[in-house]
């Protein structure tokens, strides 16, 4: 992977979780704190958690295509790492068991991970397929 491919992958990856921790903490809030007002400078928390999340990906960067054991392990150092740097930087709110709250978000944090995982691979998936059909495109030639 050269490191225009890795910076590309992870600005996607930074857009995927925006995304994804925007409706998680819409979600959440709707469960925890219906009634709570938002102010404007709220709507910069998920781009900043977003880009706090995509800091500890820089771990998973390799000049050679890793083992899969090797892929595996720097996966799972890269989710604990991003639930690290995640809960640090949210509180619970007032009125919330702490360690209940840390668990809910932990597991958000999980399904948020793979979920980006998950789009990462069905669009490298597409790629690939597309890169099929041009090859076979030009071997019919």
């Amino acid at each position: 992977m050269t490191v225009k491919e890795f910076i590309i992958s992870r600005v996607q990856i930074f857009f995927f979780l925006v995304t994804l921790i925007l409706t998680a903490s819409a979600v959440m809030g709707l469960v925890y704190q219906p009634d709570m007002e938002l102010r404007y400078y709220h709507f910069f928390s998920p781009i900043l958690i977003a880009a706090c999340c995509v800091l500890p990906t820089c771990v998973t960067y390799y000049k050679k295509e890793p083992t899969v054991r090797q892929y595996i392990i720097r996966q799972i150092i890269e989710l604990i790492l991003i639930e690290l740097v995640v809960m640090f930087l949210i509180t619970p709110p007032e009125g919330i068991e702490k360690l209940l709250f840390y668990l809910v978000l932990g597991a958000v944090i999980a399904v948020i991970y793979i979920l980006t995982m998950v789009m990462m691979w069905l669009q490298k998936v597409q790629q690939s397929k597309k890169l099929t059909e041009q090859l076979h495109h030009l071997q019919s030639l």
